[in-house]
């Protein structure tokens, strides 16, 4: 592997991991409320109105790695198909990601950082792994990564000639 792409690869993988955990932090400040379809709200360190979001560094591998080695080339293999069946393998494929990595950090670290799912009515899985609510919205991500996923991969040989002077 040359320098100029490892260089590609770690603007990629840090791209992603912005990209995803910014997405979290805002998606946590309200839709997570609404998508556990829970009565009460979530306990928050700061009331509401500072809208406070919260992610967890134990997405770092998913976003970057998940992305980099299975989205990347999924979304390649996928690029012939039309946009509704795209979104399905997307949703299907997303909320399975969610739930092998809940599994896999619940069996290794002892919990999974969105553990307060099992406390909604949605919940999959007797654990809570992800909520049919995210589903649709799983869908809706992976077209939105497409997009951005292909403006990443454009940009990063550019990125590299500009580090590598």
């Amino acid at each position: 592997m040359t320098t100029h792409h490892s260089v590609e690869l770690l603007f990629r993988f840090a791209a992603y991991v912005m990209f995803g955990l910014t997405l979290e932090t805002l998606f946590s400040i309200h839709g997570i409320e609404v998508c556990l379809g829970m009565k009460t709200p979530l306990h928050r360190r700061m009331p509401k109105r500072y809208l406070e979001g919260f992610v967890s560094a134990y997405m770092i591998p998913l976003h970057g790695l998940g992305m980099l080695f299975l989205f990347e080339p999924a979304c390649q293999a996928l690029a012939p198909l039309h946009w509704t069946l795209r979104f399905v393998v997307w949703a299907l494929a997303i909320t399975g990601a969610e739930v092998a990595w809940g599994w896999i950090l619940r069996r290794t670290v002892g919990f999974y950082p969105w553990d307060y799912y099992k406390e909604s009515r949605f919940r999959i899985f007797r654990e809570g792994y992800t909520l049919w609510t995210l589903v649709p919205l799983w869908g809706t991500a992976g077209l939105v990564m497409e997009w951005y996923s292909g403006l990443v991969r454009h940009l990063s040989p550019s990125v590299a000639a500009y580090v590598l002077g």
